[in-house]
C-alpha cells in the first residue's frame, strides 16, 4: 500500500490574492469581534483578540506584505501550541490537498511566502508560518 503524503492547505483570500496555510497549524476560522488596541506595536499588529479567555495578536496580512490596512472581518487562528497569533483574512476559499511536489518554490527578500501552487486557475502563495512568527517576534523586539 503506498502512503499519501499530500497535506492538507486552507486556501484564503486577502484583497483579491491567494494565500494558503497548512492546516495542521490552523485552530479556527471565525469572525472579527472585538479587537483591544496596543500602544507601540507595529503597524500591521492590529491589536489583541481573546478566543476562549486566550489572548491573541491579531496580524493584517494585508498591510504586513503592501502597507495598506484591510477591512476585512474574518480571522484565521493558529493552534495555541503554533504561537498565539490570528490573522486577518476576507474570506475562506478552499481546501487544497497537496503533494509537496505541487508546490513550486519561490525566492522572497524577507521569506514569509515559502512558494505558491496553481488551484483553480489561480495562483496561490503559500505562507511560511515559522518565517511570519520569526518576523513578527523580530519586529516587535525593535
Amino acid at each position: 500500500m503506498v502512503e499519501n503524503s499530500d497535506e492538507k492547505y486552507l486556501v484564503f483570500t486577502v484583497q483579491d490574492k491567494q494565500y494558503a496555510l497548512p492546516s495542521k497549524i490552523i485552530s479556527e476560522v471565525a469572525v472579527l469581534e472585538k479587537v483591544f488596541p496596543l500602544p507601540l506595536v507595529p503597524g500591521y499588529v492590529r491589536g489583541i483578540i481573546n478566543r476562549y479567555s486566550v489572548p491573541y495578536a491579531l496580524i493584517d496580512i494585508n498591510f504586513l506584505f503592501l502597507k495598506d490596512a484591510s477591512a476585512a472581518r474574518k480571522i484565521i487562528v493558529l493552534k495555541e501550541e503554533v504561537d498565539k497569533l490570528a490573522f486577518l483574512i476576507d474570506d475562506v476559499i478552499d481546501i487544497a490537498d497537496l503533494n509537496p511536489e505541487q508546490i513550486m518554490k519561490t525566492e522572497q527578500e524577507d521569506g514569509s511566502i515559502s512558494g505558491f501552487f496553481e488551484w483553480n486557475n489561480n495562483h496561490v502563495l503559500c505562507l511560511d508560518a515559522g518565517e511570519l512568527i520569526s518576523r513578527i517576534k523580530q519586529d516587535f523586539q525593535q
